[in-house]
């Protein structure tokens, strides 16, 4: 098991060969190959942001003390909970948070490789995942929907017992809606009824023109606090339900 200084200092996982999603009548149904491989969504690869390395480190730190029943897992939009509301809402369920801002989906598959990895050894009622919205600049829609898939597969391996929660890529205050939409009409498809489920809170951050509520954001693409307090409530009655199950 690698140590904390150690996972700072330069993380040199094993095995990061990529899972072969298929997302049937959605992205692909063979594996998808990428001429670069510096944007392809299904290889671990090292998040660019300083803090990178102290974010898997500190939840590694937390894997390790145990008791999780309750994981996020996404980038920046998850990591920026308040703390306290999170609590508030999720801390009688051993709930962990592990976002790291800007993480892309290969960022978020190296925090989980090696023995190191953020869920190795744990077994979550539930793993709610978040991830994508990093990927718009370099991915088409179809491309990151091959990631999410993958993503999916990823913690169904390392948490078979688990079931995960996939959230729609929340609409955005910029541009990106239309291919937003092209993504999570792709993702809905991974949802069996059974131990995963996908859930779209886009109607609750949208007003009747189809636009973002300014108030629930604090910039074109981060939540304000109202925006986690909708999060909160239009994920709890499934949550509730997987968690019971």
């Amino acid at each position: 098991m690698v140590g904390a200084a150690v996972v700072v200092a330069g993380f040199a996982p094993a095995g990061v060969m990529a899972e072969a999603p298929q997302v049937k009548g959605g992205a692909k149904d063979k594996p998808m190959v990428f001429s670069n491989p510096a944007i392809d969504p299904t290889i671990p690869a090292v998040g660019g942001v300083r803090w990178y390395w102290p974010t898997h480190a500190r939840n590694f730190e937390r894997r390790k003390a145990g008791n999780i029943d309750l994981c996020f897992l996404g980038d920046s939009i998850t990591q920026g909970w308040p703390g306290e509301m999170f609590g508030q809402y999720y801390g009688s369920l051993n709930a962990v948070n592990f976002g790291c801002g800007g993480d892309k989906i290969q960022h978020l598959l190296m925090r989980l490789e090696g023995d190191d990895g953020e869920l190795k050894g744990t077994s979550p009622k539930v793993v709610v995942l978040l991830i994508g919205i990093n990927n718009m600049v370099d991915n088409t829609a179809v491309e990151i929907a091959y990631g999410i898939d993958n993503m999916v597969k990823r913690i169904g391996k390392e948490c078979p017992k688990s079931k995960i929660l996939l959230l729609a890529i929340l609409p955005t205050k910029g541009d990106e809606n239309d291919k937003i939409k092209a993504v999570n009409k792709i993702t809905a498809k991974l949802d069996n009824g059974r131990n995963i489920r996908f859930l779209d809170m886009a109607p609750k951050f949208l007003d009747r023109k189809g636009k973002a509520v300014d108030s629930l954001y604090s910039d074109n693409v981060h939540l304000s606090r109202k925006g986690y307090e909708v999060w909160h409530d239009a994920m709890k009655p499934l949550l509730t339900q997987m968690m019971r199950k």
